[in-house]
């Protein structure tokens, strides 16, 4: 999916690490993709990927659970909790995509989960 990202900071130690703020959503992420520079204050479209380094965390919660982005510690790490829906997680205005949780955590579907995320990776696109 694709989202207006406003660049809020950009790491002087770690290049690679951008806080954006999408809807009303702060993320820090890791910029995988990134062609030109960016700058502080601006918006530029990108696309957001979850990366998962080892097994898959996924847990069922209650149905009346809210949706939340919950960053893990200063790293690049969150846990997402939304709705399960065919191989997206819906938190809010965020749209988390990954072939997996169809594939493994189908049986999901329609539930609210909880998803650790080791990392969240942003392409800035053209």
């Amino acid at each position: 999916m694709i989202y207006q990202a406003l660049v809020l900071r950009v790491d002087e130690d770690i290049e690679e690490e951008v806080l954006l703020r999408v809807g009303d959503i702060e993320l820090a992420c890791f910029a995988s993709v990134c062609p030109y520079k960016i700058e502080v204050g601006l918006s530029y479209p990108v696309e957001l990927h979850p990366v998962v380094f080892d097994d898959y965390s996924v847990t069922a919660l209650p149905d009346e659970t809210q949706p939340a982005v919950t960053r893990v510690g200063t790293g690049f790490a969150y846990v997402v909790t939304g709705k399960l829906s065919g191989d997206c997680l819906e938190s809010g205005g965020l749209v988390i995509e990954d072939e997996v949780l169809q594939r493994d955590f189908g049986y999901l579907e329609g539930k609210m989960i909880t998803m650790k995320i080791d990392r969240m990776d942003v392409e800035f696109l053209r």
